[in-house]
């Protein structure tokens, strides 16, 4: 059996108390790159995250070839590097409304001639979500490192289901190699988590947001989780 949304927040209630007298929030300081540089690592990178519950997936290629009638295929990892090939991405279904324009904007709104968009997705349990803590490229390849933490009390969920999550990072660089390889690392839990448990009885069950958006979340891949990354 599956265990409770009450009973999961508590549990991270009870191990924020234990960790953050001692732990801090695990964060490092990490050199800057040079905007436009084809090698480079962001420490506090741009990114955004959509969600779809249940789904198997967030993100969709309308100009990819299917082979059944399903329609558009699900895109999987690339680097965008041209307003036009951003404007053939869009969102599931099953995605929000409100996150379906937020990834118009996101995709509209970046500089192509000096910005390049890292599409990635991974795989979550629905009360879980991933905090970013870093991203760094090379020319064809991208990696990210995360953490997982429980989502807000307000946030609903079911604990015996997994959501796709679409990841979109902007990149300070205008890299224009293929993408031939990308990873991801991380751990679960965060060292210290980010969201305040202290309303848990008074907000465990009520429903709120289906979506995990916001550059400070997490995002990735773990043993655990379907996230991208070419060796996992």
């Amino acid at each position: 059996m599956s265990p409770t949304r009450r009973a999961l927040l508590r549990s991270a209630s009870l191990g924020a108390l234990a960790l953050g007298g001692c732990l801090g929030n695990g964060a490092t300081s990490a050199p800057g790159s040079t905007p436009g540089s084809a090698t480079g690592r962001d420490g506090d990178p741009t990114v955004l995250k959509v969600r779809n519950p249940g789904g198997e997936a967030a993100l969709f290629d309308l100009a990819a070839e299917s082979d059944s009638d399903t329609g558009p295929v699900s895109l999987s990892r690339e680097l965008v590097t041209t307003a036009d090939r951003a404007a053939q991405l869009t969102v599931a279904p099953g995605v929000a409304d409100e996150d379906r324009s937020r990834v118009r904007s996101f995709l509209d709104d970046t500089d192509y001639d000096t910005e390049t968009v890292f599409v990635s997705r991974a795989g979550i349990r629905s009360c879980y979500r991933y905090r970013i803590r870093s991203v760094s490229w090379e020319p064809g390849h991208v990696e990210y490192e995360y953490c997982r933490e429980l989502r807000p009390p307000d946030a609903a969920c079911e604990t015996g289901t997994r959501d796709a999550v679409g990841l979109l990072f902007r990149l300070p660089a205008a890299l224009d190699s293929p993408l031939s390889g990308s990873g991801s690392s991380g751990r679960s839990p965060c060292r210290a988590v980010e969201t305040e448990y202290d309303r848990i009885d008074a907000n465990a069950t009520v429903p709120g947001n289906d979506t995990a958006l916001g550059g400070s979340e997490p995002a990735g891949a773990g043993a655990d989780e379907d996230a991208g990354g070419d060796g996992s």
